[in-house]
This record gives structure tokens, C-alpha cells and sequence, in this order.
């Protein structure tokens, strides 16, 4: 396959979405074209060459994508947030944010009416493109790149650290669940006790906790490394219910128990992937029970790293691949069925 690609620049999420299925592809042997500059843009005169184009959001190209689509170019469409449940922009709430997210979220129902594959994470966006009528749907989850740095690699460090890795857009959960407040109260108990964030700031006056505003996709495992309890907690709404399961892999990765809330895409994850679901109002007593048991936190962390390496794209790529080949295979017949229908109406 000839595959063709356009992505939103400066999301961290297209690693998962786009730039690693599509090295894993590569390495299978199919040809990935993109931009000349890793911030540029793919130009028509390369994506009408391909077979099939894959779209991460990019909702602005959408007449670009409709011209490709009537070449006979078959059309990926993929989306991993529900952009219509959120009042957040570059991590601040507004009016104006949430306006702007619900138009870009009306458009991206268009590029999946077009589309001959929407791809998600999300069982809750997939439900809700066949419902708006997207011809194919599939989910396929976010999977780990078993050759970043630090892959199942832990670094020794003093004490033990719990630690939320979170991006901007979680910061509307720390507030509601008390994350301060349970991290100052689990830091009075515990002298051996660090905390680190990453990405979400929480406010902490204390010498044991460490914040880190950015951290580069490679970088990434090398923190949870440092980690030896990653949260994750959310709050229950529509946007967060529509959120992937991967946060809880990169954890298993970097060697780290994990303990998340019963929301959406953690549900039904537990042991067996190394960690716990922790109920509102329950965080400081599930924390607390681990820092307290270092043989239950450790048999945690082998299930999650355990679980993490099951999850890595070579393990699944085919799945990608064999939904864009059938993507092919209906654009093709699509254009197929178009030349019938307008050499009858000539008769």
C-alpha cells in the first residue's frame, strides 16, 4: 500500500494515532507518505498518488479530502477525544474554547460521513460515528512502541514515588477529586514519600514534590521509570468516558503499578494489568495501602510491565493493516459503482 498521511501538528496523541502504525507499517513494507518538514504539510500532488490517505483530525482539509475521495483515493478518517464535551484550549477552560472545540467537532462528522474507515480508540466515538452514519468504524487502541527508550528499564531513586503523568487537559480533574489535598495529607504520613507530576501542576508546598511542565514522547518512559505508583484519576464525564486506555500502558512500561478511576476506558482493567480502580473519595486510602505494602505495589508492577509488552504495535499493526487494505478495496468499488451509475444515465 501507498499510504498518505495528514496530521495535527504539535499533538502529542498522533504518536499513538499516527506516527507509530505507520512506522510499524512501514517496517512491513508499505510506503508512508508525509510532509518534507516534520511541521509541514502533505501536498495534494503526493496524497493523489496514494491508496489510501490517513487523516489525525485535520477537519480543514476537508475539501482537499473530498477532491481525494472522488479520485478514488480511499479516506481514513481518525479521532481519539470528543472534542464536542470539552470547554478546554492549550489547558484553559472557556466559552470561546468550548465553541470553537463543538465546530471542529461538527466538522470532523463530516470527514467521517466522507470517509471509507473512521478509526478510534474510543468505544464511545465509535458508537456515535455509526450512529451520524460513517460507512466503517473500528476500534483499534493506542499501542506502545516497544523501542522508545526506557521500555521496561526502571531507575533507582530514593524513596517512593507516586506520581500523575497527565496532560493539560486533566487539570479540571484535579480540583474536584482533592488531588492536593490527598497528595499533602499522603506526604504528612509518609516520610519516604516523593511526588511527581508531570504536565498538571498541583499546587504542593513541599521539598519531596517535583513538577515537570513538559515531557517529549521519548522522554517519556524515562519519568515513569522514576515512578513507582502512577494515577490516574478522572471525572466522570463525556469527555473523559470517550479518553483511551493508554496512559495506564505507558505506566506498565516504565515498571509502575498503576491506580485509576472507574471511568470509561479503564473500566474493566484491574490485577491483571497491574493495577487497581480506585472509587471517588477512596484515592488516599488506595495510595496509602500501597505505600504502605511494598510486595503488593511490586506485584503490581510486574503485571502492568507484564500487560505493557503484550500491547506493542508490532503485536497489533495487522489490525491497522488489514482495515486500511478493506478501506481500499470499498473505495474501489465505490468508484466502481460511480462509473456504472453515470455510464447508465448516458443511455
Amino acid at each position: 500500500m501507498r499510504i498518505g498521511h495528514l496530521d495535527e501538528p504539535g499533538k502529542a496523541n498522533s504518536n499513538y494515532r499516527r506516527a507509530i502504525p505507520l512506522h510499524a507499517l512501514e517496517q512491513r513494507g508499505h510506503v508512508i507518505v508525509g510532509p518534507a518538514a516534520p511541521e509541514g504539510d502533505t501536498p495534494m500532488r503526493e496524497l493523489v498518488r496514494c491508496d489510501l490517505v490517513h487523516c489525525f483530525r485535520r477537519e480543514e482539509r476537508f475539501q482537499d479530502l473530498a477532491s481525494l475521495s472522488r479520485r478514488g483515493v480511499a479516506i481514513n478518517f481518525d479521532n481519539d477525544d470528543d472534542l464536542s464535551a470539552s470547554d478546554m484550549l492549550s489547558g484553559k477552560s472557556s466559552l470561546a474554547a468550548l465553541r470553537l472545540n463543538r465546530k471542529r467537532s461538527a466538522m470532523f462528522t463530516k470527514v467521517a460521513q466522507l470517509a471509507d474507515l473512521v478509526t478510534t480508540p474510543s468505544q464511545l466515538l465509535a458508537e456515535h460515528y455509526r450512529s451520524i452514519g460513517a460507512e466503517r468504524v473500528t476500534v483499534i487502541e493506542n499501542y506502545l512502541d516497544r523501542g522508545v527508550p526506557h521500555f521496561g528499564s526502571r531507575e533507582r531513586h530514593d524513596g517512593i514515588v507516586v506520581g500523575w503523568i497527565a496532560g493539560l487537559e486533566h487539570a479540571p480533574d484535579a480540583e474536584p477529586m482533592g488531588i492536593a489535598d490527598i497528595f499533602a495529607r499522603l506526604l504528612d504520613a509518609h516520610p519516604n514519600l516523593r511526588v511527581l507530576t508531570a504536565g498538571v501542576h498541583v499546587p504542593l508546598r513541599s521539598e519531596r514534590y517535583e513538577y515537570i511542565q513538559n515531557i517529549n514522547h521519548f522522554d517519556l518512559l524515562g519519568t515513569i521509570a522514576r515512578i513507582d505508583i502512577g494515577i490516574a484519576p478522572l471525572v466522570d464525564n463525556a469527555f473523559n468516558r470517550a479518553r483511551s486506555n493508554v496512559k495506564l500502558k505507558e505506566y506498565g512500561a516504565g515498571g509502575a503499578a498503576w491506580l485509576a478511576s472507574p471511568v470509561g476506558p479503564y473500566r474493566g482493567l484491574g490485577s491483571a494489568e497491574g493495577g487497581e480502580l480506585v472509587a471517588d473519595g477512596d484515592w488516599y486510602e488506595a495510595i496509602d495501602r500501597l505505600l504502605r505494602s511494598g510486595f503488593a505495589r511490586k506485584k503490581l508492577a510486574r503485571r502492568a510491565l507484564k500487560w505493557a509488552k503484550g500491547q506493542t504495535i508490532d503485536r497489533h499493526v495487522q489490525i491497522w493493516e488489514s482495515e486500511f487494505e478493506a478501506a481500499i478495496e470499498r473505495a474501489a468499488a465505490r468508484m466502481a459503482s460511480s462509473r456504472t451509475a453515470a455510464s447508465a444515465a448516458k443511455r
